[in-house]
């Protein structure tokens, strides 16, 4: 995600110089589950949200969370969606698990909106859960616990009400301007590691998932006239009776699922090694929608080329009223809708932003919340790599002044200077946060870079993704990768 404090600095800079809770009540064996019946045991249903030579990555991770979700979107003063998730879920730890906890993301205070859990099932069996950090993680006990290596079905009904303005954080999970943005729109299951379950809560300017890639499976519900835009495939769409359609999608491997709306979305669209990119646009911005189109292309050929093969069937580009640049998701890059009539070279550092999130937070995870400088200082690294390779190289220059060098520059006259890594809690401000990670740690990868030359640097970044591609990483992983 590129956040504001950053967006306002380089908008302003390009402007000028580059326009040149209970304990659970019923004891249910989670040893003999059963996968959701709509997904069954046939992982090749997941192959159409891939490309055909990375069809049968879907058997490399036999073991990854299968999520089943049917949601309807009620619209209304007060838009609401009613759904229920079902999620086969292997423990592939080393450890027995005594419970299983999902993040409710609309409880945040910067997602501004309410999710509610009316029922929840393990294998069947009713149980109550217990709530911890402000209602945003919801525990499920498990009893007896989950041994290594065998699976679990949990099934949860829920309800969620999304707010109706752009007011909280960066309008994720809202309802504005004839736009539906369902970020975190489902009880997601966090990343367990060394630290346990994952369930701390970030300040509002860092990113909150921190997931493992998982296999879902989608029916929508939502007025006919909407047109979604959602990660993974559309692989089908049934006309329903009540003016509304359910479009089904499935996601192969990818570490959350997010779904747009709007009633004027068109649609410009273009195949490049093997993957269709769909820019969609409002009415009024088919500039935009063709500068978004042509952008992400760019940015794609350069980055399976410098980074290794994006393996996924599509990638969608949005606008929504966010008040972030842009934020990134599974399979879609969000840009905000302001930004498409912007003529300067923002717009397009926006896009390479986010198209490198594919990679750095996408296909190789991290931590977001305890070492964000892995995904998002890597992003905007990648982002100047983008103007070097496509623009002309005053422009990529002053890219490089402005964001990374005058930022660290203020850092060591305001004495606020620090280590890149650590997590978002630790720094003092979003304006530090921003100048370290955004700015400073960008730096990084250059000295390496520059150190290793761009064969062994490239090569270096191709053998990171190749070795953790849909696993988490951390960042002794990715020295690891430059040794």
């Amino acid at each position: 995600m590129l956040k504001r404090s950053f967006l306002h600095v380089i908008l302003l800079i390009l402007l000028i110089a580059v326009a040149v809770g209970e304990a659970a009540a019923a004891t249910p064996s989670p040893t003999d589950a059963t996968p959701p019946s709509s997904a069954g045991d046939d992982l090749a249903a997941y192959q159409p949200a891939l490309k055909p030579e990375f069809a049968d990555d879907v058997y490399r991770l036999p073991g990854a969370s299968r999520y089943d979700i049917q949601v309807r979107l009620v619209p209304g003063d007060s838009p609401r969606l009613i759904g229920q998730v079902t999620v086969l879920y292997t423990n592939s730890e080393s450890e027995p698990l005594q419970q299983i906890v999902f993040r409710l993301y609309p409880n945040l205070p910067e997602y501004g909106g309410s999710m509610t859990v009316s029922a929840v099932a393990v294998n069947g069996v009713p149980t109550t859960p217990t709530y911890s950090a402000g209602q945003s993680a919801l525990a499920v006990s498990l009893v007896p616990s989950l041994a290594p290596g065998r699976a679990v079905t949990l099934t949860l009904d829920y309800e969620a009400t999304l707010p109706t303005d752009n007011r909280s954080g960066y309008a994720v999970f809202a309802y504005t301007d004839e736009v539906y943005a369902l970020a975190g729109f489902y009880p997601t299951i966090p990343v367990y590691d060394a630290e346990g379950w994952n369930v701390e809560v970030s300040p509002p300017y860092g990113d909150v998932t921190y997931t493992d890639a998982a296999f879902y499976r989608v029916q929508l519900t939502a007025p006919a006239q909407l047109v979604p835009v959602t990660s993974g495939k559309v692989v089908d769409t049934a006309v329903n009776g009540d003016d509304t359609c359910t479009w089904t999608a499935v996601a192969a491997l990818v570490r959350d699922f997010y779904i747009a709306l709007s009633a004027d979305y068109r649609l410009f669209s273009e195949e490049t090694n093997g993957t269709r990119v769909n820019a969609y646009y409002r009415p009024g911005n088919e500039e935009g929608g063709q500068r978004a189109l042509r952008s992400t292309l760019q940015a794609l050929r350069l980055f399976d080329d410098r980074f290794g093969p994006y393996p996924y069937d599509e990638l969608d580009v949005v606008p929504t009223p966010t008040t972030a640049g842009g934020i990134e998701y599974p399979g879609v890059i969000v840009i905000s809708q302001g930004l498409y009539d912007d003529q300067g070279a923002y717009f397009d550092l926006v896009v390479a932003h986010e198209a490198a999130h594919q990679w750095w937070y996408g296909l190789v995870g991290s931590d977001q919340l305890d070492a964000p400088w892995l995904d998002e200082s890597l992003a905007n690294y990648s982002m100047y790599v983008y103007f070097q390779a496509t623009k002309p190289a005053e422009e990529a220059d002053k890219i490089k002044q402005m964001a990374f060098l005058d930022a660290y520059r203020d850092l060591q006259q305001n004495h606020l200077d620090r280590a890149v890594g650590g997590p978002v809690a630790g720094f003092n401000s979003q304006s530090d946060y921003v100048a370290v990670v955004y700015g400073k740690g960008p730096l990084f990868f250059d000295a390496v870079r520059e150190r290793l030359g761009d064969d062994v640097f490239f090569a270096a970044l191709r053998r990171y993704v190749a070795q953790h591609r849909y696993g988490v990483a951390y960042a002794g992983d990715l020295i690891a990768a430059f040794e």
